[in-house]
């Protein structure tokens, strides 16, 4: 064994180094199935000197983990329906009201009010959308509109019952 061997056997790793280290490695690998087994799973923990318990309560909160982020891509699928919504609901009165009020000739420009007015709040609907994505107000928006479903799921499987 020569010394550049010897040196690379000494070296050590913190597990941040070693995570990312492993991480770039399964990236690159070339197979192209790149999925592994519960089983290999449990090999490389094994390697890891990681007992199974932990393995298994590591993978209970990645499925938690995995939960949660589709839930919070279903919720904002659904700001984002909400908001395109709006918008249409605002474009479309707010261009019949100008029409209208060009059309009738009047001096005053009465629709800009409604325009102004009506674009205030839908501001704000805007700035929530677009850069209220996390915080303790997003959290309550989440949390307020995951009650709504679990209502929702619960008086539709109401009726389906009596149904």
């Amino acid at each position: 064994m020569n010394s550049s061997e010897a040196r690379s056997l000494t070296r050590s790793y913190s597990q941040e180094d070693v995570q990312q280290i492993l991480n770039i490695a399964l990236a690159q690998h070339p197979s192209n199935d790149t999925a592994l087994s519960y089983a290999q799973l449990l090999e490389i923990a094994d390697e890891l000197r990681i007992a199974p318990e932990t393995l298994q309560l590591a993978e209970n909160k990645w499925l938690v983990q995995q939960n949660n982020s589709a839930k919070f891509q279903e919720f904002d699928t659904y700001r984002k329906s909400r908001f395109q919504d709006k918008l249409g609901k605002y474009t479309i009165t707010n261009t019949c009201l100008v029409a209208l009020n060009f059309l009738t000739g009047f001096g005053v420009p009465w629709s800009l009010y409604v325009l102004i007015f009506w674009g205030m709040g839908f501001g704000l609907d805007a700035w929530k959308f677009f850069f209220q994505r996390h915080g303790q107000a997003y959290q309550r928006a989440f949390q307020n509109w995951e009650r709504k479903q679990k209502i929702q799921k619960s008086i539709t499987g109401l009726i389906d019952k009596l149904v």
